[in-house]
């Protein structure tokens, strides 16, 4: 046998090895951003905050954005949980290229089946959209004030198929209309 016919086979046998050996113990979840992520939910939850949490969140959206940041730059972002966690608080900035930021973390966590990313996904696209003055193509946003009804405009219902939005964990754009009619009959009533 040749040298070179040896060397492949080890090579082969080497590569073989690395393919089938174990892998390592997956990451655990990012304590810090678990917390930064439970504040922002918190304080978006529609029942007042206790004295007790008002004084144990005192981060700000901006607060929570800046950390998060931070984070994504030193790659400290392992699991899918971590990705979702991030791309909820980077979608609650007010900065369009955040918007984008943001969706590009729920793709990543939605390419790992995670299905409340794959709706975030679009959902963040629809936020980029309506923040550069382009209508929305999901319907995922809904706008309204006291002095307005809500809407979903601007708003291309046409350009994405209900099977498509259905792929993503969108309503249908029937099932959108429905929602939106009982928001503002609610809205009316009050």
């Amino acid at each position: 046998m040749s040298k070179f016919v040896g060397f492949v086979i080890l090579f082969v046998a080497h590569s073989l090895t690395a393919q089938t050996s174990v892998a390592p113990a997956p990451a655990s979840n990012n304590p810090e951003l678990t917390q930064i992520y439970n504040e922002d939910q918190r304080v978006r939850q529609p029942k007042p905050l206790t004295p007790q949490e008002k004084v144990t969140i005192t981060r700000t959206d901006a607060d929570r954005l800046v950390a998060v940041k931070q984070m994504i730059v030193h790659d400290q972002l392992q699991t899918t949980a971590d990705y979702r966690h991030a791309a909820f608080i980077v979608q609650h900035s007010l900065v369009s290229g955040d918007y984008l930021l943001a969706h590009t973390l729920a793709v990543i966590c939605a390419s790992d089946g995670d299905k409340t990313c794959a709706w975030l996904s679009a959902a963040s696209l629809d936020r980029y959209l309506q923040s550069i003055q382009q209508p929305q193509i999901y319907g995922t946003q809904f706008t309204g004030s006291t002095h307005s009804p809500t809407t979903q405009q601007p708003y291309m219902p046409d350009l994405i198929s209900d099977a498509l939005r259905t792929r993503l964990g969108v309503p249908s754009v029937q099932e959108q209309r429905k929602q939106l009619d009982e928001i503002n009959k609610s809205a009316a009533k009050q």
